[in-house]
């Protein structure tokens, strides 16, 4: 007898293995989907640090600019600078409007808001969202300070960061403190 006549060749996927190799495909798009929301967490974390490091960066150059507004205490500051309304005077130049002539306290309270509440293409327009509740905290080591005085400059911001999460869950909204602290002498 002939076996080729006997055993009928199989041609074409039964439907077990069409339902395995589906179940393997959607437990592979399921990783890809987690990959990615951790992603889009992350780079928002970071692009929040990269702005939060930038913002003291450039406030501190700011300090180091007005030796008067470091001699007089003006930059001592504890508390969210974005709270409230933009400094009184723009004592920067604007397409609409010319610099204001300031005193060396209005320069600080400007370069405090501009430094922190504004965004580098939004210039003179209130934040809204580079960084969650911030709170801005300089000090002076010296009473009373002076041009030359030692000040602490520590920045903290709200973030939902990827590392955070050990088991992603959904209804897991809480904020943790990000901090970036540096100690200058002008």
């Amino acid at each position: 007898m002939n076996k080729h006549l006997i055993y009928k060749q199989q041609s074409g996927s039964t439907l077990i293995e069409v339902l395995i190799a589906l179940l393997v495909f959607t437990i592979g798009l399921q990783g890809i989907a987690s990959m990615q929301y951790q992603s889009v967490k992350d780079n928002f974390d970071s692009a929040q640090r990269s702005h939060g490091i930038w913002a003291a960066q450039e406030l501190i150059n700011r300090i180091r600019a007005n030796p008067d507004g470091r001699a007089n205490g003006d930059y001592i500051i504890n508390g969210n600078p974005c709270d409230g309304n933009p400094a009184a005077n723009q004592c920067a130049d604007t397409s609409d409007n010319p610099a204001a002539v300031c005193a060396s306290a209005e320069m600080a309270a400007f370069d405090i808001w501009e430094s922190m509440c504004t965004t580098p293409n939004q210039a003179h327009s209130q934040n809204e969202g580079q960084l969650v509740n911030p709170n801005l905290q300089i000090t002076c080591a010296d009473a009373p300070c002076t041009e030359d005085s030692q000040f602490t400059l520590t920045l903290q911001w709200q973030s939902k960061s990827v590392s955070d999460d050990s088991v992603i869950q959904d209804d897991d909204d809480s904020l943790k403190t990000e901090q970036f602290n540096q100690v200058f002498r002008p």
